[in-house]
């Protein structure tokens, strides 16, 4: 009875830090966000694009924003990566939160945080056979439900240090999006040769969604 309270005071406290410490790096990221706009407003919107990006369909939107946009390469994946730094610790200290019922009354943070829980549970006794590497892995793949919060909280389940779980959730979120820029560096720079191609198929795309909106118009005013 006695530990299961000190592991309630130590979640409260943890998530306390940690909730305080993303509120410092999403002032540090604003803060970037508005010198950007300072110095340049085409660069500002797309900093504040790729946030936004990485917020809401992950780390590839926010490497290919940013690469599609002209940004340095290294200035792109040292930018993306500092916002999924900020992400992760946000998501984590509402997780640890949700330990001892403090969710936030947000339904939809609730939600997003409850899903990534219920991936991570999905998921721990596959990766509780490979330790940090599978994390690592598990983190750097690009598939819909892997990225670094679902690992951190993966990381949590199996017991692992705050230290070792964000040095192996960040480690392999830097590596994927290092191979996230340069596939995206290189697409852009073949991207004359396959402009026909393209065309083509956003011809293609358009019609079929200009056929099914022109059917549907058609049903409805029958």
């Amino acid at each position: 009875m006695e530990n299961r309270f000190n592991l309630r005071l130590i979640s409260k406290l943890e998530a306390g830090r940690m909730l305080i410490a993303s509120f410092i790096l999403f002032g540090i990221q604003f803060a970037i966000i508005g010198y950007a706009f300072f110095k340049d407003a085409g660069l500002g919107r797309t900093f504040l694009g790729a946030f936004l990006a990485n917020a809401l369909g992950g780390r590839a939107a926010g490497v290919g924003l940013c690469i599609a946009f002209d940004i340095n390469i290294y200035i792109s994946i040292f930018y993306n990566f500092f916002v999924e730094i900020v992400i992760v610790c946000f998501s984590f200290a509402i997780f640890l939160f949700s330990f001892n019922n403090q969710y936030f009354k947000f339904r939809f943070l609730e939600k997003l945080i409850r899903t990534s829980e219920k991936n991570a549970r999905k998921y721990e006794a596959v990766i509780a056979k490979y330790g940090v590497a599978g994390i690592f892995f598990f983190v750097m793949i690009p598939l819909p439900v892997t990225g670094p919060v679902v690992g951190s909280f993966i990381a949590y389940f199996l017991c692992l240090s705050l230290l070792k779980n964000f040095l192996t959730v960040f480690s392999g979120t830097f590596v994927a999006i290092v191979l996230w820029a340069i596939f995206f560096d290189s697409l852009i720079g073949h991207l004359s040769k396959i402009q026909g191609v393209l065309a083509v198929v956003l011809i293609g795309i358009i019609v079929y969604f200009f056929r099914n909106i022109r059917d549907w118009l058609t049903k409805s005013q029958e």
